[in-house]
């Protein structure tokens, strides 16, 4: 990896918090982060050390991903995805250049310093008390608001850029191309392939549904092409007005931060989206229904739905609003509805293809990645439907969450009962 003391220069300098004290860079070490912080990279804290102004010493510690060198395999994949590339030119073509006063914007992302094809920089949010969520782990009612608060405040962000920065020019006009395209959800990518067949065998062998005959019949009949609809729903789109979505909401992508008496984690104070790789230039409500899939069980979305869209809602008007935007003209309630009947389908198969895979036990992607890495590769790329009966009948988590979702999917296309 290339990495210098010009490029840790660069990065003190664009710091806020520290680059009134800088002069000089003396040294920088980058310490891996054990464990599996993610699945598309490798992972480093970079601590720099640089002499200040008067003569003394301090130090900076960022967050640093690069391309997953250990694994040639799948650093060759991620490359042809072109998801580092992607997040890079996301960082420094958009986000970077859009609004940023506190008096107009909530903060919804880390600062980005360094963004490259093969290499981000980040600021820590470990080092000001952010964290991601325990595993299996289910939010509440205020984890949810928080997100559903932060992704308004991303989309108004992006409604404003493209109004004031792009001359009448969309978004997706200029960068679909070159940044936010399609790396996922398509039929050529082998890993969501093997999510989509991961819940085509759920629900013909395991899901209560298929112990009726008739029922089995009709999902071994006609799920498969109601799944492939999910390619024609991630395209663009001119029915919906559009903005730049995350669309990758489980719950390792949020960090939340709490009030040092919270001991339970059950009041966040703040909340920040991670991980872009996924985004695409589509209608607000993807991100909605993917985070509300993702991050709930059917028992809480029946309390809540109505709740959240109720709430999001409000926000994203609210958040224009201070951005001296007229909030329904640009996207009415009425408009939000119908997009999200029509967008729900997506976040229930996206839901399913990684309830399919994030939600094994801990630490097994891992072992199975370092001790058999061709099972490693041929279940990431190509099929994993024994992995997925093995823990859906012996993992009461993975269980739950898969059928929970695959139940409410049936429920959906075939209005079982």
């Amino acid at each position: 990896m290339d990495f210098s003391i010009a490029d840790c220069n660069m990065i003190i300098k664009s710091d806020s918090t520290t680059c009134g004290d800088f002069f000089k860079v003396i040294k920088f070490e980058m310490e891996h982060i054990s464990g599996q912080p993610g699945y598309l990279g490798e992972y480093y804290y970079l601590n720099i050390t640089y002499e200040t102004l008067d003569g003394g010493t301090a130090s900076g510690k960022y967050f640093m991903k690069s391309l997953p060198y250990h694994d040639a395999i799948l650093t060759e994949a991620v490359e042809s995805w072109g998801i580092f590339r992607k997040e890079a030119e996301l960082y420094s073509l958009l986000f970077n250049k859009y609004e940023r006063d506190p008096k107009k914007v909530t903060k919804w992302a880390p600062d980005c310093f360094v963004a490259r094809s093969n290499m981000l920089v980040m600021e820590d949010l470990t080092s000001t008390g952010y964290q991601t969520t325990s595993f299996q782990t289910t939010l509440n009612e205020q984890h949810m608001k928080a997100v559903f608060d932060r992704l308004a405040q991303m989309h108004a962000s992006s409604i404003h850029f493209e109004i004031n920065q792009l001359g009448g020019k969309s978004i997706g006009a200029i960068y679909n191309k070159d940044v936010l395209f399609e790396t996922t959800f398509t039929s050529t990518s082998g890993w969501f392939v093997a999510g989509l067949k991961g819940i085509q065998k759920i629900a013909s062998e395991r899901n209560r549904y298929s112990n009726d005959p008739r029922k089995k019949s009709i999902i071994e009949s006609q799920l498969w092409s109601c799944l492939e609809r999910i390619y024609t729903l991630a395209e663009d789109t001119e029915e919906f007005r559009s903005v730049v979505v995350h669309r990758d909401l489980w719950i390792n992508n949020i960090m939340f931060k709490y009030d040092q008496t919270d001991d339970l984690c059950e009041k966040p104070t703040d909340c920040l989206l991670i991980d872009f790789q996924l985004a695409r230039y589509l209608p607000p409500c993807v991100d909605f229904v993917c985070a509300l899939y993702l991050l709930t069980n059917a028992e809480h979305r029946s309390q809540y739905a109505d709740r959240y869209v109720e709430y999001y809602y409000n926000s994203l008007q609210n958040k224009l609003a201070l951005l001296g935007l007229n909030g329904p003209s640009i996207l009415s309630r009425e408009q939000f509805e119908k997009s999200l009947d029509h967008y729900r389908l997506l976040g229930l198969v996206w839901t399913g293809v990684l309830h399919g895979f994030v939600n094994f036990p801990k630490g097994m992607l891992a072992q199975l990645h370092q001790e058999d890495p061709e099972t490693y590769t041929r279940m990431s790329m190509e099929n994993r439907d024994d992995f997925i009966l093995k823990y859906y009948d012996s993992d009461s988590f993975f269980h739950d969450r898969l059928d929970d979702i695959v139940t409410e999917l049936l429920e959906h296309l075939f209005d079982f009962k």
